[in-house]
Protein backbone atom coordinates (compact mmCIF):
# COMPACT_ATOMS: atom_id res chain seq x y z
CA UNK A 1 0.00 0.00 0.00
CA UNK A 2 1.36 3.41 -0.98
CA UNK A 3 1.90 6.02 1.74
CA UNK A 4 0.93 9.10 -0.30
CA UNK A 5 -2.46 10.77 0.16
CA UNK A 6 -4.92 11.34 3.00
CA UNK A 7 -4.87 8.99 6.01
CA UNK A 8 -6.53 5.59 6.02
CA UNK A 9 -6.73 5.76 9.81
CA UNK A 10 -7.01 8.80 12.07
CA UNK A 11 -6.15 8.41 15.75
CA UNK A 12 -7.33 11.01 18.27
CA UNK A 13 -5.84 11.64 21.70
CA UNK A 14 -8.13 13.86 23.81
CA UNK A 15 -7.04 16.31 26.47
CA UNK A 16 -6.63 14.77 29.92
CA UNK A 17 -7.29 17.84 32.06
CA UNK A 18 -4.19 19.60 33.33
CA UNK A 19 -2.02 19.52 30.20
CA UNK A 20 1.03 21.75 30.24
CA UNK A 21 4.80 21.58 30.27
CA UNK A 22 6.26 18.15 30.83
CA UNK A 23 2.85 16.71 31.77
CA UNK A 24 2.28 16.46 28.00
CA UNK A 25 3.93 13.13 27.20
CA UNK A 26 3.74 11.35 23.85
CA UNK A 27 0.41 9.54 23.27
CA UNK A 28 1.94 6.08 23.60
CA UNK A 29 -1.45 4.36 23.66
CA UNK A 30 -1.88 5.52 20.06
CA UNK A 31 1.73 5.02 19.02
CA UNK A 32 1.60 1.34 20.01
CA UNK A 33 -1.38 0.64 17.76
CA UNK A 34 -0.06 2.90 15.01
CA UNK A 35 3.24 1.01 14.73
CA UNK A 36 1.80 -2.19 13.17
CA UNK A 37 -0.45 -0.13 10.87
CA UNK A 38 2.44 1.99 9.67
CA UNK A 39 4.59 -1.12 9.21
CA UNK A 40 1.82 -2.69 7.12
CA UNK A 41 1.70 0.32 4.81
CA UNK A 42 -1.38 2.16 6.03
CA UNK A 43 -1.39 5.94 6.14
CA UNK A 44 -1.88 6.96 9.77
CA UNK A 45 -2.51 10.41 11.24
CA UNK A 46 -2.24 11.05 14.98
CA UNK A 47 -3.98 14.17 16.30
CA UNK A 48 -3.17 15.07 19.89
CA UNK A 49 -5.61 17.59 21.36
CA UNK A 50 -3.06 18.56 24.02
CA UNK A 51 -0.68 19.97 21.40
CA UNK A 52 -3.06 21.19 18.68
CA UNK A 53 -6.61 22.37 18.18
CA UNK A 54 -8.78 19.66 16.64
CA UNK A 55 -11.62 21.33 14.77
CA UNK A 56 -14.41 20.29 12.43
CA UNK A 57 -12.55 21.98 9.57
CA UNK A 58 -9.41 19.96 10.30
CA UNK A 59 -11.37 16.71 10.38
CA UNK A 60 -13.23 17.59 7.18
CA UNK A 61 -9.88 18.08 5.46
CA UNK A 62 -8.46 14.76 6.68
CA UNK A 63 -11.48 12.47 6.40
CA UNK A 64 -11.98 11.16 2.87
CA UNK A 65 -13.59 8.03 1.42
CA UNK A 66 -10.20 6.36 1.97
CA UNK A 67 -10.56 6.69 5.74
CA UNK A 68 -11.36 3.27 7.20
CA UNK A 69 -11.96 4.26 10.82
CA UNK A 70 -11.32 6.84 13.53
CA UNK A 71 -9.65 5.63 16.74
CA UNK A 72 -9.99 7.33 20.12
CA UNK A 73 -8.06 6.47 23.30
CA UNK A 74 -9.58 7.31 26.68
CA UNK A 75 -8.82 7.00 30.37
CA UNK A 76 -11.44 7.40 33.08
CA UNK A 77 -12.21 11.03 33.90
CA UNK A 78 -11.81 14.29 32.00
CA UNK A 79 -10.43 12.58 28.91
CA UNK A 80 -13.84 10.99 28.34
CA UNK A 81 -15.51 14.40 28.19
CA UNK A 82 -13.10 15.60 25.52
CA UNK A 83 -13.26 12.25 23.71
CA UNK A 84 -17.03 12.48 23.42
CA UNK A 85 -16.75 16.00 22.01
CA UNK A 86 -14.23 14.81 19.42
CA UNK A 87 -16.41 11.83 18.55
CA UNK A 88 -19.35 14.21 18.09
CA UNK A 89 -17.28 16.23 15.62
CA UNK A 90 -16.44 13.03 13.73
CA UNK A 91 -20.13 12.11 13.53
CA UNK A 92 -20.92 15.60 12.26
CA UNK A 93 -18.31 15.29 9.51
CA UNK A 94 -18.96 11.68 8.49
CA UNK A 95 -22.68 11.30 9.26
CA UNK A 96 -21.87 7.84 10.60
CA UNK A 97 -20.16 6.58 7.45
CA UNK A 98 -16.80 6.01 9.19
CA UNK A 99 -16.77 3.76 12.27
CA UNK A 100 -15.50 5.22 15.53
CA UNK A 101 -13.32 2.80 17.47
CA UNK A 102 -12.63 3.35 21.18
CA UNK A 103 -9.82 1.81 23.19
CA UNK A 104 -7.73 2.42 26.27
CA UNK A 105 -8.12 1.65 29.97
CA UNK A 106 -11.68 2.87 30.46
CA UNK A 107 -13.29 1.29 27.37
CA UNK A 108 -11.50 -1.95 28.22
CA UNK A 109 -12.93 -2.26 31.74
CA UNK A 110 -16.40 -0.93 30.83
CA UNK A 111 -16.62 -2.24 27.29
CA UNK A 112 -20.37 -2.92 27.11
CA UNK A 113 -21.34 0.37 28.73
CA UNK A 114 -18.91 2.24 26.47
CA UNK A 115 -20.42 0.61 23.40
CA UNK A 116 -23.90 1.75 24.48
CA UNK A 117 -22.94 5.34 23.70
CA UNK A 118 -24.12 6.71 20.35
CA UNK A 119 -20.60 7.94 19.59
CA UNK A 120 -19.05 4.45 19.79
CA UNK A 121 -19.24 1.74 17.11
CA UNK A 122 -16.45 -0.64 18.14
CA UNK A 123 -14.41 -1.14 21.31
CA UNK A 124 -10.95 -2.71 21.37
CA UNK A 125 -10.61 -4.61 24.65
CA UNK A 126 -7.17 -4.78 26.24
CA UNK A 127 -3.90 -4.23 24.40
CA UNK A 128 -4.70 -3.19 20.87
CA UNK A 129 -1.39 -3.68 19.07
CA UNK A 130 -2.51 -6.69 17.02
CA UNK A 131 -6.29 -6.34 17.41
CA UNK A 132 -6.43 -2.91 15.81
CA UNK A 133 -4.31 -3.98 12.85
CA UNK A 134 -6.59 -6.95 12.20
CA UNK A 135 -9.63 -4.68 12.55
CA UNK A 136 -8.30 -2.21 9.98
CA UNK A 137 -7.40 -5.07 7.64
CA UNK A 138 -10.96 -6.40 7.94
CA UNK A 139 -12.49 -2.98 7.27
CA UNK A 140 -10.21 -2.52 4.26
CA UNK A 141 -11.16 -5.92 2.82
CA UNK A 142 -14.83 -5.87 3.92
CA UNK A 143 -14.39 -8.95 6.08
CA UNK A 144 -16.41 -10.13 9.09
CA UNK A 145 -15.18 -8.76 12.42
CA UNK A 146 -16.38 -11.75 14.43
CA UNK A 147 -13.16 -13.67 13.89
CA UNK A 148 -10.99 -10.92 15.40
CA UNK A 149 -10.09 -11.50 19.03
CA UNK A 150 -10.45 -8.67 21.54
CA UNK A 151 -13.43 -6.75 20.13
CA UNK A 152 -16.97 -5.80 21.06
CA UNK A 153 -19.02 -4.07 18.37
CA UNK A 154 -22.49 -3.12 17.27
CA UNK A 155 -24.00 -5.46 14.71
CA UNK A 156 -27.33 -4.07 13.56
CA UNK A 157 -29.60 -3.99 16.61
CA UNK A 158 -27.35 -6.42 18.47
CA UNK A 159 -23.89 -6.58 20.02
CA UNK A 160 -21.09 -9.05 19.29
CA UNK A 161 -18.20 -9.69 21.67
CA UNK A 162 -15.38 -11.84 20.38
CA UNK A 163 -12.98 -14.08 22.29
CA UNK A 164 -10.31 -12.42 24.45
CA UNK A 165 -6.93 -11.83 22.83
CA UNK A 166 -3.90 -13.40 24.51
CA UNK A 167 -1.24 -10.98 25.71
CA UNK A 168 1.53 -10.53 23.18
CA UNK A 169 5.23 -10.99 23.80
CA UNK A 170 7.14 -7.76 24.36
CA UNK A 171 9.75 -9.05 21.92
CA UNK A 172 7.16 -8.66 19.16
CA UNK A 173 6.75 -4.92 19.69
CA UNK A 174 7.80 -2.71 16.81
CA UNK A 175 9.84 0.46 17.38
CA UNK A 176 7.87 3.57 18.30
CA UNK A 177 6.79 5.29 15.02
CA UNK A 178 8.08 8.68 16.10
CA UNK A 179 7.78 10.05 12.55
CA UNK A 180 4.01 10.22 13.05
CA UNK A 181 4.49 12.99 15.64
CA UNK A 182 6.26 16.30 15.93
CA UNK A 183 8.50 14.86 18.64
CA UNK A 184 9.87 18.25 19.66
CA UNK A 185 6.46 19.06 21.17
CA UNK A 186 7.07 16.29 23.72
CA UNK A 187 10.69 17.06 24.60
CA UNK A 188 10.70 19.27 27.68
CA UNK A 189 12.44 20.71 30.62
CA UNK A 190 11.35 18.12 33.15
CA UNK A 191 9.55 18.70 36.43
CA UNK A 192 11.81 16.17 38.18
CA UNK A 193 15.06 16.10 36.23
CA UNK A 194 15.43 19.86 36.43
CA UNK A 195 19.04 20.07 35.28
CA UNK A 196 18.14 18.52 31.93
CA UNK A 197 16.32 20.30 29.12
CA UNK A 198 15.68 17.62 26.50
CA UNK A 199 13.72 14.97 28.35
CA UNK A 200 11.36 12.59 26.55
CA UNK A 201 9.03 9.81 27.67
CA UNK A 202 10.37 6.86 25.66
CA UNK A 203 7.54 4.42 26.44
CA UNK A 204 7.78 0.98 28.06
CA UNK A 205 10.37 -1.76 28.36
CA UNK A 206 7.84 -3.92 30.21
CA UNK A 207 4.10 -4.16 30.67
CA UNK A 208 1.93 -5.20 33.57
CA UNK A 209 2.32 -5.69 37.31
CA UNK A 210 2.06 -8.91 39.39
CA UNK A 211 1.02 -7.22 42.65
CA UNK A 212 -2.44 -6.99 44.19
CA UNK A 213 -3.07 -3.30 44.99
CA UNK A 214 -6.82 -2.97 45.38
CA UNK A 215 -7.19 0.40 43.68
CA UNK A 216 -5.28 -0.46 40.48
CA UNK A 217 -6.88 -1.54 37.19
CA UNK A 218 -3.70 -3.05 35.73
CA UNK A 219 -4.69 -6.59 36.67
CA UNK A 220 -8.07 -6.33 34.92
CA UNK A 221 -6.35 -5.17 31.74
CA UNK A 222 -3.18 -7.27 31.77
CA UNK A 223 -4.03 -10.19 34.03
CA UNK A 224 -1.51 -9.44 36.80
CA UNK A 225 1.33 -10.55 34.57
CA UNK A 226 4.63 -8.74 34.19
CA UNK A 227 6.13 -9.06 30.71
CA UNK A 228 9.55 -7.56 30.05
CA UNK A 229 11.48 -6.85 26.91
CA UNK A 230 14.85 -8.52 26.80
CA UNK A 231 17.83 -6.53 27.98
CA UNK A 232 19.07 -6.25 24.39
CA UNK A 233 15.76 -4.96 23.03
CA UNK A 234 15.37 -2.51 25.91
CA UNK A 235 18.86 -1.13 25.42
CA UNK A 236 18.37 -0.84 21.68
CA UNK A 237 15.24 1.27 22.24
CA UNK A 238 16.85 3.53 24.82
CA UNK A 239 20.16 4.07 23.03
CA UNK A 240 18.56 4.57 19.62
CA UNK A 241 16.06 7.19 20.79
CA UNK A 242 18.47 9.06 23.07
CA UNK A 243 20.88 9.51 20.18
CA UNK A 244 18.24 10.13 17.53
CA UNK A 245 16.69 13.02 19.45
CA UNK A 246 19.82 14.26 21.20
CA UNK A 247 18.24 13.71 24.61
CA UNK A 248 19.91 14.48 27.92
CA UNK A 249 17.13 12.82 29.89
CA UNK A 250 14.23 10.40 29.53
CA UNK A 251 11.63 8.54 31.49
CA UNK A 252 10.10 5.10 31.11
CA UNK A 253 6.44 4.42 31.83
CA UNK A 254 6.90 0.82 33.00
CA UNK A 255 4.62 -0.06 35.91
CA UNK A 256 7.50 -1.98 37.50
CA UNK A 257 10.87 -1.43 35.82
CA UNK A 258 12.90 -2.65 38.82
CA UNK A 259 10.95 -5.82 39.68
CA UNK A 260 13.61 -8.01 38.00
CA UNK A 261 16.66 -6.45 39.59
CA UNK A 262 19.13 -8.45 37.48
CA UNK A 263 17.48 -7.23 34.27
CA UNK A 264 17.45 -3.63 35.54
CA UNK A 265 21.14 -3.95 36.48
CA UNK A 266 22.08 -5.24 33.03
CA UNK A 267 20.15 -2.48 31.27
CA UNK A 268 21.88 0.13 33.45
CA UNK A 269 25.26 -1.47 32.82
CA UNK A 270 24.59 -1.36 29.10
CA UNK A 271 23.76 2.34 29.33
CA UNK A 272 27.06 2.95 31.10
CA UNK A 273 28.93 0.93 28.47
CA UNK A 274 27.24 3.01 25.74
CA UNK A 275 28.41 6.18 27.53
CA UNK A 276 24.98 7.78 27.54
CA UNK A 277 25.17 11.06 29.43
CA UNK A 278 21.55 11.11 30.61
CA UNK A 279 19.39 11.41 33.68
CA UNK A 280 16.26 9.29 33.83
CA UNK A 281 13.39 8.06 35.95
CA UNK A 282 10.62 5.50 35.71
CA UNK A 283 6.93 5.59 36.63
CA UNK A 284 6.75 2.83 39.22
CA UNK A 285 8.96 1.55 42.02
CA UNK A 286 7.92 -0.42 45.09
CA UNK A 287 9.56 0.31 48.41
CA UNK A 288 9.83 -3.38 49.26
CA UNK A 289 11.57 -4.14 45.95
CA UNK A 290 13.91 -1.17 46.41
CA UNK A 291 14.90 -2.27 49.91
CA UNK A 292 15.90 -5.71 48.57
CA UNK A 293 18.38 -4.16 46.13
CA UNK A 294 22.05 -4.54 46.94
CA UNK A 295 24.33 -1.53 47.26
CA UNK A 296 26.11 -2.70 44.11
CA UNK A 297 22.84 -2.60 42.18
CA UNK A 298 22.01 0.88 43.42
CA UNK A 299 25.49 2.17 42.58
CA UNK A 300 25.06 0.91 39.01
CA UNK A 301 21.60 2.44 38.85
CA UNK A 302 22.99 5.81 39.89
CA UNK A 303 25.97 5.51 37.55
CA UNK A 304 23.63 4.91 34.61
CA UNK A 305 21.85 8.19 35.36
CA UNK A 306 18.86 7.23 37.52
CA UNK A 307 17.79 10.52 39.05
CA UNK A 308 14.29 10.18 40.47
CA UNK A 309 12.54 7.10 41.82
CA UNK A 310 8.74 7.25 42.08
CA UNK A 311 7.25 5.19 44.91
CA UNK A 312 3.68 4.30 45.75
CA UNK A 313 3.72 5.02 49.49
CA UNK A 314 -0.09 5.42 49.41
CA UNK A 315 -0.77 5.92 53.14
CA UNK A 316 0.77 6.60 56.52
CA UNK A 317 -1.77 4.28 58.14
CA UNK A 318 -0.82 0.62 58.21
CA UNK A 319 -4.49 -0.34 58.55
CA UNK A 320 -5.31 1.41 55.29
CA UNK A 321 -2.26 -0.06 53.53
CA UNK A 322 -3.46 -3.51 54.52
CA UNK A 323 -6.99 -2.71 53.36
CA UNK A 324 -5.55 -1.65 50.01
CA UNK A 325 -3.69 -4.98 49.79
CA UNK A 326 -0.58 -2.93 49.08
CA UNK A 327 1.75 -5.46 50.66
CA UNK A 328 4.15 -2.95 52.19
CA UNK A 329 4.84 -1.45 55.62
CA UNK A 330 5.00 2.23 56.53
CA UNK A 331 8.45 1.54 57.96
CA UNK A 332 9.64 0.39 54.52
CA UNK A 333 8.66 3.75 53.05
CA UNK A 334 10.61 5.56 55.77
CA UNK A 335 13.65 3.31 55.25
CA UNK A 336 13.44 3.74 51.47
CA UNK A 337 13.45 7.51 51.83
CA UNK A 338 16.63 7.39 53.94
CA UNK A 339 18.32 4.97 51.57
CA UNK A 340 17.52 7.23 48.62
CA UNK A 341 19.26 10.06 50.46
CA UNK A 342 22.32 7.87 51.03
CA UNK A 343 22.60 6.93 47.35
CA UNK A 344 21.70 10.33 45.90
CA UNK A 345 18.29 9.48 44.41
CA UNK A 346 15.35 11.87 44.64
CA UNK A 347 12.33 9.92 45.90
CA UNK A 348 8.86 10.99 44.79
CA UNK A 349 5.99 9.55 46.79
CA UNK A 350 2.39 9.03 45.67
CA UNK A 351 -0.33 9.08 48.33
CA UNK A 352 -4.05 8.27 48.49
CA UNK A 353 -6.71 9.41 50.95
CA UNK A 354 -10.42 8.71 51.37
CA UNK A 355 -10.48 4.90 51.29
CA UNK A 356 -13.66 3.20 52.55
CA UNK A 357 -13.58 3.09 56.38
CA UNK A 358 -10.67 5.58 56.46
CA UNK A 359 -10.91 8.08 59.29
CA UNK A 360 -9.38 11.52 59.58
CA UNK A 361 -7.02 10.03 62.13
CA UNK A 362 -5.77 7.76 59.31
CA UNK A 363 -5.57 10.71 56.93
CA UNK A 364 -3.61 12.75 59.45
CA UNK A 365 -1.15 9.87 59.73
CA UNK A 366 -0.52 10.25 55.99
CA UNK A 367 0.03 13.99 56.39
CA UNK A 368 2.41 13.27 59.27
CA UNK A 369 4.25 10.75 57.09
CA UNK A 370 4.88 13.49 54.52
CA UNK A 371 6.36 15.70 57.24
CA UNK A 372 8.52 12.82 58.51
CA UNK A 373 9.83 12.02 55.06
CA UNK A 374 10.71 15.67 54.44
CA UNK A 375 12.59 15.89 57.73
CA UNK A 376 14.55 12.72 56.96
CA UNK A 377 15.34 13.74 53.39
CA UNK A 378 15.12 17.35 52.23
CA UNK A 379 15.11 16.14 48.60
CA UNK A 380 11.95 14.04 49.04
CA UNK A 381 9.07 15.11 46.80
CA UNK A 382 5.37 14.31 46.71
CA UNK A 383 2.73 14.01 44.06
CA UNK A 384 -0.94 14.87 44.50
CA UNK A 385 -2.52 13.43 47.62
CA UNK A 386 -5.20 11.80 45.50
CA UNK A 387 -8.72 11.13 46.69
CA UNK A 388 -9.52 7.42 46.33
CA UNK A 389 -11.62 6.98 43.21
CA UNK A 390 -12.92 3.46 42.68
CA UNK A 391 -12.39 2.05 39.20
CA UNK A 392 -14.46 -0.80 37.75
CA UNK A 393 -12.92 -4.28 37.79
CA UNK A 394 -10.52 -3.40 40.61
CA UNK A 395 -10.51 -5.34 43.91
CA UNK A 396 -11.54 -2.22 45.84
CA UNK A 397 -14.52 -1.52 43.59
CA UNK A 398 -16.68 -4.08 45.35
CA UNK A 399 -15.53 -2.68 48.72
CA UNK A 400 -16.63 0.77 47.60
CA UNK A 401 -19.98 -0.63 46.44
CA UNK A 402 -20.49 -2.18 49.87
CA UNK A 403 -20.05 1.30 51.36
CA UNK A 404 -22.63 3.01 49.18
CA UNK A 405 -20.91 3.67 45.83
CA UNK A 406 -23.30 3.88 42.89
CA UNK A 407 -21.20 4.01 39.73
CA UNK A 408 -22.20 6.00 36.64
CA UNK A 409 -24.65 4.30 34.30
CA UNK A 410 -23.35 5.91 31.11
CA UNK A 411 -20.00 6.55 29.48
CA UNK A 412 -20.47 10.30 29.87
CA UNK A 413 -21.11 9.85 33.59
CA UNK A 414 -17.50 8.79 34.10
CA UNK A 415 -16.15 12.07 32.73
CA UNK A 416 -16.05 13.71 36.18
CA UNK A 417 -14.65 10.62 37.93
CA UNK A 418 -11.56 12.52 39.07
CA UNK A 419 -9.04 11.53 41.73
CA UNK A 420 -7.88 15.09 42.41
CA UNK A 421 -11.10 17.06 42.64
CA UNK A 422 -14.00 17.65 45.02
CA UNK A 423 -16.90 15.24 45.37
CA UNK A 424 -19.60 17.63 46.52
CA UNK A 425 -22.46 15.27 45.61
CA UNK A 426 -21.03 12.17 47.24
CA UNK A 427 -20.92 10.17 44.02
CA UNK A 428 -17.34 8.89 44.40
CA UNK A 429 -16.82 8.75 48.18
CA UNK A 430 -20.35 8.50 49.66
CA UNK A 431 -18.99 7.01 52.90
CA UNK A 432 -18.00 10.55 53.97
CA UNK A 433 -20.53 13.25 54.87
CA UNK A 434 -20.68 16.56 52.92
CA UNK A 435 -18.39 18.46 55.30
CA UNK A 436 -15.82 15.66 55.29
CA UNK A 437 -15.88 15.50 51.49
CA UNK A 438 -15.03 19.20 51.33
CA UNK A 439 -12.09 18.59 53.67
CA UNK A 440 -10.85 15.75 51.45
CA UNK A 441 -11.13 17.92 48.33
CA UNK A 442 -9.24 20.67 50.12
CA UNK A 443 -6.44 18.25 51.03
CA UNK A 444 -6.08 17.10 47.41
CA UNK A 445 -5.96 20.65 46.09
CA UNK A 446 -3.62 21.80 48.86
CA UNK A 447 -1.28 18.90 48.12
CA UNK A 448 -1.10 19.94 44.46
CA UNK A 449 -0.32 23.52 45.42
CA UNK A 450 2.07 22.56 48.23
CA UNK A 451 3.94 19.74 46.55
CA UNK A 452 3.52 19.66 42.77
CA UNK A 453 2.99 23.27 41.69
CA UNK A 454 6.61 24.43 41.66
CA UNK A 455 7.76 21.30 39.82
CA UNK A 456 5.08 21.76 37.17
CA UNK A 457 5.96 25.43 36.73
CA UNK A 458 9.65 24.55 36.38
CA UNK A 459 8.78 22.41 33.36
CA UNK A 460 7.15 25.27 31.41
CA UNK A 461 9.22 25.88 28.28
CA UNK A 462 8.27 29.51 27.71
CA UNK A 463 10.96 31.90 28.95
CA UNK A 464 8.24 34.54 29.20
CA UNK A 465 5.77 32.54 31.27
CA UNK A 466 8.12 30.53 33.51
CA UNK A 467 9.79 33.28 35.63
CA UNK A 468 6.58 35.08 36.71
CA UNK A 469 4.82 31.75 37.19
CA UNK A 470 7.65 30.57 39.43
CA UNK A 471 7.59 33.78 41.49
CA UNK A 472 3.86 33.27 42.04
CA UNK A 473 4.19 29.54 42.73
CA UNK A 474 6.82 29.82 45.46
CA UNK A 475 4.76 31.71 48.11
CA UNK A 476 1.61 29.79 47.17
CA UNK A 477 3.45 26.51 47.67
CA UNK A 478 4.88 27.60 51.03
CA UNK A 479 1.51 28.81 52.27
CA UNK A 480 -0.36 25.61 51.46
CA UNK A 481 2.49 23.43 52.70
CA UNK A 482 2.24 25.17 56.09
CA UNK A 483 -1.53 24.75 56.22
CA UNK A 484 -1.37 21.09 55.22
CA UNK A 485 1.39 20.26 57.69
CA UNK A 486 -0.65 21.82 60.51
CA UNK A 487 -3.84 20.13 59.31
CA UNK A 488 -5.63 23.41 58.61
CA UNK A 489 -7.54 21.89 55.73
CA UNK A 490 -11.27 22.10 56.45
CA UNK A 491 -11.89 25.83 55.95
CA UNK A 492 -9.97 27.07 52.90
CA UNK A 493 -12.34 29.32 50.92
CA UNK A 494 -9.56 30.55 48.61
CA UNK A 495 -9.51 27.10 46.99
CA UNK A 496 -12.90 27.70 45.39
CA UNK A 497 -11.39 30.34 43.08
CA UNK A 498 -8.48 28.03 42.25
CA UNK A 499 -10.88 25.21 41.45
CA UNK A 500 -12.97 27.50 39.24
CA UNK A 501 -9.92 28.61 37.27
CA UNK A 502 -8.63 25.05 36.95
CA UNK A 503 -11.92 23.81 35.52
CA UNK A 504 -12.38 26.77 33.21
CA UNK A 505 -8.92 26.79 31.68
CA UNK A 506 -7.96 23.11 31.73
CA UNK A 507 -10.86 20.71 32.18
CA UNK A 508 -13.30 22.54 29.92
CA UNK A 509 -11.11 24.26 27.30
CA UNK A 510 -8.59 23.41 24.61
CA UNK A 511 -5.88 25.47 26.31
CA UNK A 512 -2.38 24.03 26.42
CA UNK A 513 0.51 25.85 28.09
CA UNK A 514 3.98 24.91 26.89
Amino acid sequence: MKKQGKPNVILLYPKTGLDFGSTVAPPHSLLTIAAPLDHAGYRVAILDQRTQRITVDLLQDLITPECLCIGISAMTGTQIRHALRLAGMVRQVTDGRVPIVWGGPHPTITSEQTLDDKHVDIVVIGEGDQTFLELVDALQNHKDLQNIQGLIFKNGPGVVQTAPRPLLSMEELLPVPWHLLDVEKYIHRDMYVKSRHRVLDLGQTSRGCPFHCGFCSSASIRGRKWRPMSVAKSLDMIVRDVRRFNLDGFWLRDDEFYIDRHRAYEICKGMVDEKLDVSFYTSGTRVDVFMKATDEELVMLKKAGAHTLKFGAESGSQRILDLMQKGIKVEQTIATNRRCRQHGFIPVFALVIGYPTETFADINMTIDLVDRLRKDNSQAQFETMATFTALPATPSFSLAMEHGLRPPETLEGWSDWLFDDYDFEGRRIPWFNPEERVCLGNISYMSILANALKNAVDSIESQVLRPPAWLLARPVSSYFRFRLKNKLYCHVPELYLIRYLRHKFFYQSDLTIS
